[in-house]
């Protein structure tokens, strides 16, 4: 059976906002490609982390739309293209670069915490 047309992301914690690579057809993206994007949107990114590719290192984003305290993008309605196509059930889990999926059970301690405290 085909996946639904968009994923239940109510549980999410969004490893595609906060650990990410960008490419397109012509390659990666380096911070100079990708910033604009980002902040069109009216939000931007920085960088956390790298991987070594054959010809240099590629940089990992977080986008700094993302807001950890609702667990929500606070750019949803201007968000770039590529966030509203990406459907997480459609990475190839053995791929380098597949960033890890939610953890609900952590999801969910982290609303409890919220709402009863520490």
């Amino acid at each position: 059976m085909p996946p639904a047309r968009y994923p239940d992301c109510e549980n999410c914690e969004a490893p595609c906002c906060r650990r990410q690579f960008v490419e397109d057809d012509s390659g990666w993206f380096t911070l100079a490609d990708a910033r604009p994007i980002y902040l069109e949107a009216g939000t931007d990114i920085r960088i956390v982390g790298w991987h070594k590719q054959e010809d240099g290192r590629q940089p990992m984003f977080e986008c700094q739309g993302f807001d950890t305290s609702t667990l929500r993008c606070k750019v949803y309605e201007t968000r770039p293209e590529h966030c509203r196509t990406y459907d997480c059930r459609e990475d190839d889990p053995d791929e380098w670069q597949q960033r890890a999926h939610c953890d609900l059970a952590r999801h969910e301690l982290h609303l409890h915490k919220a709402v009863r405290g520490p």
